[in-house]
Protein backbone atom coordinates (compact mmCIF):
# COMPACT_ATOMS: atom_id res chain seq x y z
CA UNK A 1 0.00 0.00 0.00
CA UNK A 2 1.23 3.62 -0.75
CA UNK A 3 2.39 5.60 2.01
CA UNK A 4 0.38 8.31 3.55
CA UNK A 5 2.98 11.23 2.99
CA UNK A 6 6.57 11.25 1.24
CA UNK A 7 8.82 13.61 2.68
CA UNK A 8 11.38 14.94 -0.33
CA UNK A 9 14.80 15.35 0.83
CA UNK A 10 17.33 17.43 -1.15
CA UNK A 11 20.84 16.91 0.40
CA UNK A 12 24.18 19.22 -0.95
CA UNK A 13 26.91 20.40 1.35
CA UNK A 14 25.06 19.53 4.25
CA UNK A 15 27.34 17.01 6.27
CA UNK A 16 27.33 18.51 9.71
CA UNK A 17 23.66 18.87 9.95
CA UNK A 18 22.71 15.85 7.90
CA UNK A 19 22.21 13.38 10.35
CA UNK A 20 20.56 15.38 13.29
CA UNK A 21 17.62 15.86 10.18
CA UNK A 22 17.18 12.41 9.20
CA UNK A 23 17.17 10.86 12.68
CA UNK A 24 14.78 13.67 13.21
CA UNK A 25 12.33 12.22 10.74
CA UNK A 26 13.16 8.16 10.37
CA UNK A 27 13.08 8.12 14.52
CA UNK A 28 9.99 5.92 15.17
CA UNK A 29 7.57 8.44 16.56
CA UNK A 30 4.59 6.37 16.61
CA UNK A 31 5.42 3.03 17.38
CA UNK A 32 5.06 0.26 14.37
CA UNK A 33 1.83 1.81 12.51
CA UNK A 34 4.39 5.03 11.66
CA UNK A 35 6.65 3.17 9.35
CA UNK A 36 4.19 2.29 7.56
CA UNK A 37 2.48 6.09 6.77
CA UNK A 38 5.56 8.19 5.22
CA UNK A 39 9.14 7.56 3.27
CA UNK A 40 12.04 9.57 2.60
CA UNK A 41 13.25 10.19 -1.14
CA UNK A 42 16.35 12.02 -0.30
CA UNK A 43 18.37 13.63 -3.54
CA UNK A 44 22.17 13.60 -3.05
CA UNK A 45 22.55 16.74 -5.29
CA UNK A 46 25.69 15.60 -6.19
CA UNK A 47 26.92 16.73 -2.55
CA UNK A 48 30.89 17.53 -2.24
CA UNK A 49 30.97 16.24 1.32
CA UNK A 50 30.38 12.97 2.84
CA UNK A 51 26.44 13.50 2.60
CA UNK A 52 26.08 10.47 -0.10
CA UNK A 53 27.53 7.96 1.80
CA UNK A 54 25.46 9.29 4.97
CA UNK A 55 22.46 8.79 2.91
CA UNK A 56 23.50 5.74 1.64
CA UNK A 57 24.37 4.27 5.26
CA UNK A 58 20.71 5.50 6.65
CA UNK A 59 18.72 3.54 3.50
CA UNK A 60 21.00 0.47 4.22
CA UNK A 61 19.20 0.15 8.07
CA UNK A 62 15.75 2.12 7.20
CA UNK A 63 13.45 0.59 3.70
CA UNK A 64 11.50 3.95 4.81
CA UNK A 65 14.47 5.88 3.24
CA UNK A 66 15.55 5.44 -0.49
CA UNK A 67 18.37 7.53 -1.66
CA UNK A 68 18.89 9.00 -5.82
CA UNK A 69 22.48 10.09 -6.59
CA UNK A 70 22.33 12.98 -9.50
CA UNK A 71 25.10 13.17 -11.61
CA UNK A 72 24.98 16.92 -12.41
CA UNK A 73 23.72 19.33 -9.29
CA UNK A 74 20.45 20.53 -9.67
CA UNK A 75 20.08 22.57 -6.92
CA UNK A 76 17.06 22.85 -4.89
CA UNK A 77 14.80 23.29 -7.19
CA UNK A 78 15.98 21.13 -9.35
CA UNK A 79 16.98 18.20 -6.66
CA UNK A 80 13.06 18.25 -5.62
CA UNK A 81 11.96 17.90 -9.51
CA UNK A 82 14.09 14.40 -9.55
CA UNK A 83 12.17 13.34 -6.22
CA UNK A 84 8.98 13.76 -7.23
CA UNK A 85 8.58 10.59 -9.67
CA UNK A 86 9.63 8.92 -6.90
CA UNK A 87 7.61 9.88 -4.67
CA UNK A 88 4.15 7.62 -4.02
CA UNK A 89 2.84 9.38 -0.80
CA UNK A 90 -0.51 10.96 -1.02
CA UNK A 91 0.79 13.90 0.11
CA UNK A 92 4.20 15.74 0.01
CA UNK A 93 6.40 17.81 2.39
CA UNK A 94 9.43 19.29 1.51
CA UNK A 95 12.28 19.32 4.14
CA UNK A 96 15.63 21.03 3.83
CA UNK A 97 18.46 18.68 5.06
CA UNK A 98 19.72 21.45 7.11
CA UNK A 99 16.95 21.94 9.29
CA UNK A 100 15.37 19.59 11.37
CA UNK A 101 11.52 17.82 12.91
CA UNK A 102 11.11 18.64 16.82
CA UNK A 103 10.16 15.37 18.85
CA UNK A 104 6.59 14.17 18.09
CA UNK A 105 5.75 16.83 14.98
CA UNK A 106 6.02 14.12 12.08
CA UNK A 107 3.36 11.90 14.10
CA UNK A 108 1.34 14.97 14.46
CA UNK A 109 1.22 15.46 11.10
CA UNK A 110 0.41 12.31 10.16
CA UNK A 111 -2.20 12.05 12.79
CA UNK A 112 -3.81 15.68 11.31
CA UNK A 113 -3.81 14.07 8.01
CA UNK A 114 -5.14 10.79 8.95
CA UNK A 115 -8.14 12.61 10.91
CA UNK A 116 -9.06 14.82 8.06
CA UNK A 117 -9.92 11.59 5.81
CA UNK A 118 -11.62 10.21 7.78
CA UNK A 119 -13.53 13.16 8.09
CA UNK A 120 -13.91 13.47 4.48
CA UNK A 121 -12.03 16.79 4.50
CA UNK A 122 -8.52 16.10 3.36
CA UNK A 123 -6.64 19.66 2.73
CA UNK A 124 -5.07 20.62 -0.39
CA UNK A 125 -2.59 22.21 1.75
CA UNK A 126 -1.57 21.68 5.49
CA UNK A 127 0.49 24.38 6.59
CA UNK A 128 2.10 23.75 10.28
CA UNK A 129 3.62 25.96 13.04
CA UNK A 130 8.04 26.21 13.39
CA UNK A 131 10.57 27.16 15.26
CA UNK A 132 13.25 29.76 14.27
CA UNK A 133 16.86 28.13 15.53
CA UNK A 134 19.54 30.75 15.78
CA UNK A 135 23.49 29.53 15.32
CA UNK A 136 23.71 30.30 19.30
CA UNK A 137 20.54 27.58 19.77
CA UNK A 138 18.02 30.15 20.88
CA UNK A 139 14.75 29.62 19.42
CA UNK A 140 11.93 32.12 18.11
CA UNK A 141 8.39 30.84 17.72
CA UNK A 142 6.60 31.21 14.51
CA UNK A 143 6.60 35.12 14.87
CA UNK A 144 3.48 35.06 12.24
CA UNK A 145 1.45 32.51 14.37
CA UNK A 146 -0.80 35.54 15.42
CA UNK A 147 -2.01 35.77 11.94
CA UNK A 148 -3.23 31.90 11.77
CA UNK A 149 -4.08 30.85 15.05
CA UNK A 150 -7.60 31.37 16.04
CA UNK A 151 -8.16 32.01 12.33
CA UNK A 152 -10.55 30.24 9.78
CA UNK A 153 -7.71 28.08 8.70
CA UNK A 154 -8.30 25.84 11.78
CA UNK A 155 -11.85 24.94 11.56
CA UNK A 156 -12.35 21.49 10.10
CA UNK A 157 -13.43 22.58 7.04
CA UNK A 158 -10.34 24.91 6.94
CA UNK A 159 -10.26 28.09 4.77
CA UNK A 160 -9.59 29.30 1.02
CA UNK A 161 -6.79 32.48 0.70
CA UNK A 162 -10.12 34.52 -0.14
CA UNK A 163 -11.64 33.86 3.37
CA UNK A 164 -8.10 34.42 4.86
CA UNK A 165 -6.22 36.59 3.13
CA UNK A 166 -3.39 37.49 5.76
CA UNK A 167 -2.30 33.86 5.22
CA UNK A 168 0.23 35.75 2.72
CA UNK A 169 1.53 37.62 5.13
CA UNK A 170 3.17 35.07 6.69
CA UNK A 171 6.08 32.93 5.72
CA UNK A 172 6.07 31.79 1.57
CA UNK A 173 8.58 29.26 1.36
CA UNK A 174 7.54 25.47 0.96
CA UNK A 175 9.14 23.78 4.27
CA UNK A 176 6.15 24.66 6.66
CA UNK A 177 3.54 22.70 3.99
CA UNK A 178 2.44 19.78 3.57
CA UNK A 179 0.51 19.47 -0.36
CA UNK A 180 -2.11 16.90 -1.41
CA UNK A 181 -0.10 15.37 -4.17
CA UNK A 182 -2.67 15.20 -6.26
CA UNK A 183 -3.96 18.76 -5.70
CA UNK A 184 -0.05 19.70 -6.62
CA UNK A 185 -0.38 17.72 -9.53
CA UNK A 186 -2.86 19.43 -10.94
CA UNK A 187 -1.80 22.82 -10.71
CA UNK A 188 1.21 22.18 -13.53
CA UNK A 189 3.71 24.41 -11.57
CA UNK A 190 7.24 23.68 -10.87
CA UNK A 191 9.93 24.95 -8.56
CA UNK A 192 12.16 27.04 -9.94
CA UNK A 193 16.11 27.26 -10.32
CA UNK A 194 18.32 28.94 -8.20
CA UNK A 195 17.40 31.14 -5.28
CA UNK A 196 13.84 31.45 -4.37
CA UNK A 197 12.98 28.22 -6.14
CA UNK A 198 9.81 27.67 -3.85
CA UNK A 199 7.82 30.56 -4.45
CA UNK A 200 6.46 29.52 -8.36
CA UNK A 201 4.69 26.60 -6.37
CA UNK A 202 3.82 27.95 -2.78
CA UNK A 203 2.03 30.88 -3.95
CA UNK A 204 -0.23 29.00 -6.40
CA UNK A 205 -0.84 26.76 -3.94
CA UNK A 206 -2.51 28.61 -1.31
CA UNK A 207 -3.78 30.82 -4.55
CA UNK A 208 -5.93 27.95 -5.78
CA UNK A 209 -6.92 25.72 -2.64
CA UNK A 210 -10.23 25.09 -1.87
CA UNK A 211 -8.90 24.18 1.21
CA UNK A 212 -6.18 25.21 3.46
CA UNK A 213 -5.71 24.13 6.97
CA UNK A 214 -3.65 25.14 9.85
CA UNK A 215 -1.88 22.53 12.76
CA UNK A 216 -0.98 24.92 15.49
CA UNK A 217 1.74 23.01 16.73
CA UNK A 218 5.43 23.75 16.14
CA UNK A 219 6.30 20.97 13.39
CA UNK A 220 9.43 22.17 11.72
CA UNK A 221 13.13 23.77 13.05
CA UNK A 222 13.72 26.35 10.71
CA UNK A 223 17.95 27.43 11.02
CA UNK A 224 18.57 30.98 10.78
CA UNK A 225 21.59 32.24 10.06
CA UNK A 226 23.98 29.45 8.88
CA UNK A 227 27.12 30.71 6.55
CA UNK A 228 25.91 29.62 3.13
CA UNK A 229 22.44 29.94 3.79
CA UNK A 230 19.90 32.02 1.07
CA UNK A 231 19.04 34.22 3.79
CA UNK A 232 22.54 35.16 4.49
CA UNK A 233 24.72 35.47 1.42
CA UNK A 234 25.81 37.78 -0.74
CA UNK A 235 25.04 36.55 -4.45
CA UNK A 236 23.31 38.06 -8.08
CA UNK A 237 21.09 34.85 -7.63
CA UNK A 238 19.21 36.84 -5.01
CA UNK A 239 17.83 38.57 -8.13
CA UNK A 240 16.53 34.69 -9.33
CA UNK A 241 12.98 36.36 -7.40
CA UNK A 242 12.69 37.92 -10.60
CA UNK A 243 12.00 34.55 -12.65
CA UNK A 244 9.90 33.09 -10.00
CA UNK A 245 7.52 36.06 -9.85
CA UNK A 246 7.24 35.77 -13.57
CA UNK A 247 6.08 32.03 -13.00
CA UNK A 248 3.50 33.37 -10.45
CA UNK A 249 1.92 35.73 -12.62
CA UNK A 250 2.23 33.15 -15.66
CA UNK A 251 0.13 31.23 -13.37
CA UNK A 252 -2.75 33.88 -12.75
CA UNK A 253 -2.58 34.90 -15.99
CA UNK A 254 -3.93 31.07 -16.70
CA UNK A 255 -6.20 31.42 -13.88
CA UNK A 256 -8.77 34.08 -14.36
CA UNK A 257 -11.17 33.07 -11.86
CA UNK A 258 -8.29 34.02 -8.86
CA UNK A 259 -8.00 37.95 -10.81
CA UNK A 260 -9.34 39.58 -7.52
CA UNK A 261 -6.27 38.39 -5.33
CA UNK A 262 -3.60 39.86 -8.46
CA UNK A 263 -3.44 42.91 -6.19
CA UNK A 264 -2.70 40.98 -3.13
CA UNK A 265 0.05 38.86 -4.77
CA UNK A 266 1.57 41.78 -6.43
CA UNK A 267 2.23 44.08 -3.24
CA UNK A 268 3.42 41.29 -1.22
CA UNK A 269 6.23 40.11 -4.28
CA UNK A 270 6.97 43.82 -4.12
CA UNK A 271 7.32 43.80 -0.35
CA UNK A 272 9.60 40.91 -1.07
CA UNK A 273 12.02 42.40 -3.30
CA UNK A 274 12.28 45.67 -1.70
CA UNK A 275 13.36 43.69 1.51
CA UNK A 276 15.81 41.73 -0.20
CA UNK A 277 17.20 44.93 -1.67
CA UNK A 278 17.44 46.63 1.90
CA UNK A 279 18.83 43.94 3.81
CA UNK A 280 22.43 44.62 3.65
CA UNK A 281 24.86 42.44 2.46
CA UNK A 282 22.08 40.58 -0.03
CA UNK A 283 22.68 41.92 -2.68
CA UNK A 284 26.29 43.02 -3.60
CA UNK A 285 27.12 47.08 -4.24
CA UNK A 286 27.63 46.68 -8.29
CA UNK A 287 24.38 45.08 -8.89
CA UNK A 288 21.99 47.10 -6.76
CA UNK A 289 21.40 49.66 -9.06
CA UNK A 290 20.21 46.69 -11.54
CA UNK A 291 17.96 45.09 -9.13
CA UNK A 292 16.73 48.30 -8.07
CA UNK A 293 16.00 48.40 -11.87
CA UNK A 294 14.29 45.05 -11.85
CA UNK A 295 11.91 45.57 -9.30
CA UNK A 296 10.50 49.03 -11.09
CA UNK A 297 10.09 46.38 -14.11
CA UNK A 298 8.46 44.24 -12.34
CA UNK A 299 5.81 47.17 -11.36
CA UNK A 300 5.66 47.58 -15.02
CA UNK A 301 5.12 44.45 -16.42
CA UNK A 302 2.64 42.91 -13.39
CA UNK A 303 1.10 45.76 -11.39
CA UNK A 304 -2.96 45.18 -11.37
CA UNK A 305 -5.28 47.28 -13.24
CA UNK A 306 -6.56 49.70 -10.41
CA UNK A 307 -4.10 49.33 -8.35
CA UNK A 308 -3.80 51.05 -4.85
CA UNK A 309 -0.60 51.95 -3.01
CA UNK A 310 -0.24 51.74 0.27
CA UNK A 311 -0.33 54.44 2.56
CA UNK A 312 2.14 56.31 4.61
CA UNK A 313 5.79 55.81 3.80
CA UNK A 314 5.36 52.52 2.46
CA UNK A 315 3.75 53.48 -0.13
CA UNK A 316 6.08 56.43 -0.89
CA UNK A 317 8.43 53.49 -1.17
CA UNK A 318 6.53 51.64 -3.90
CA UNK A 319 6.05 54.55 -6.01
CA UNK A 320 9.98 55.38 -5.50
CA UNK A 321 10.15 51.64 -6.59
CA UNK A 322 7.81 51.98 -9.19
CA UNK A 323 9.50 55.16 -10.86
CA UNK A 324 13.18 53.72 -10.58
CA UNK A 325 14.17 56.72 -8.66
CA UNK A 326 16.87 54.84 -6.61
CA UNK A 327 18.56 57.81 -5.44
CA UNK A 328 15.11 59.01 -3.61
CA UNK A 329 14.30 55.64 -2.62
CA UNK A 330 18.05 55.50 -0.86
CA UNK A 331 17.84 58.69 0.59
CA UNK A 332 13.89 58.30 2.31
CA UNK A 333 15.48 54.93 3.68
CA UNK A 334 18.68 56.55 4.86
CA UNK A 335 18.05 59.49 6.36
CA UNK A 336 13.87 60.04 6.24
CA UNK A 337 13.48 62.37 3.86
CA UNK A 338 13.40 62.60 -0.25
CA UNK A 339 15.25 65.70 -2.05
CA UNK A 340 13.31 67.75 -2.79
CA UNK A 341 13.56 67.96 -6.61
CA UNK A 342 11.19 64.28 -6.16
CA UNK A 343 9.39 65.71 -3.60
CA UNK A 344 7.78 68.24 -6.06
CA UNK A 345 7.21 65.59 -8.62
CA UNK A 346 5.60 63.18 -6.49
CA UNK A 347 3.34 65.61 -5.95
CA UNK A 348 2.52 66.52 -9.67
CA UNK A 349 2.31 62.72 -10.07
Amino acid sequence: MPPLLSIILPVHGVERFLPRCLDSILADQEGDTAGADFEVIAVDDRSPDGCGAILDEYAARDPRLRVLHLAENQGLGGARIAALPEARGRYLWCVDSDDWLPEGALAAVLAELRAAAERGLEPDVLLTGFNHVYPDDSTEPNPWRHLLAGSPLERPEGSTLREHPALLRTVLSVWNKVFRRAFLDGLEVSFGRGFYEDISVTYPALLAADRLRYLDRACYNYRRGRPGAITATASPKHADAFAQYQAIFAFLDRHPELDDLRSLVFDRTVRQALTVYDTPGLVPAELRRDFFHRIAAHFAAHRPAGYRYPGGVLGVQYRLAARDARRGYDELRRAGRLPRTLKATLRRG
